[in-house]
């Protein structure tokens, strides 16, 4: 899908929420957010989640958070792409799973 175009004639950007109410749910935004003349242009990308996914997902985003801190005193990052992946395909397979009605 090609990113709609703000109010300021521009493509909007692809962000990611990571409120509450929203966890991980991706939006299109002014690519001029933060500055001055920005249009607060706003579309969600990502349909409504429902309460349970909305639980999981913010769980994952606070592990991850919490081992990627771990691990920047011991090494970079990247050493955390392993972790990053297996959160990544367990989100995959559960909402395989959720879409399937097990």
């Amino acid at each position: 899908m090609e990113a709609p175009f703000c109010r300021c004639g521009l493509a909007s950007d692809l962000k990611k929420s990571w409120t509450k109410a929203n966890p991980g749910r991706r939006f299109y935004g002014c690519s001029k957010y933060g500055t001055d003349g920005a249009c607060n242009f706003f579309r969600w990308h990502d349909p409504v989640v429902d309460e349970h996914m909305k639980f999981v997902v913010l769980n994952f985003h606070r592990r991850i958070r919490e081992l990627e801190k771990r691990q920047n005193g011991q090494g970079s990052k990247a050493n955390g792409c392993p972790v990053f992946i297996f959160i990544v395909i367990s989100l995959v397979f559960s909402f395989i799973w959720m879409g399937l009605g097990m």
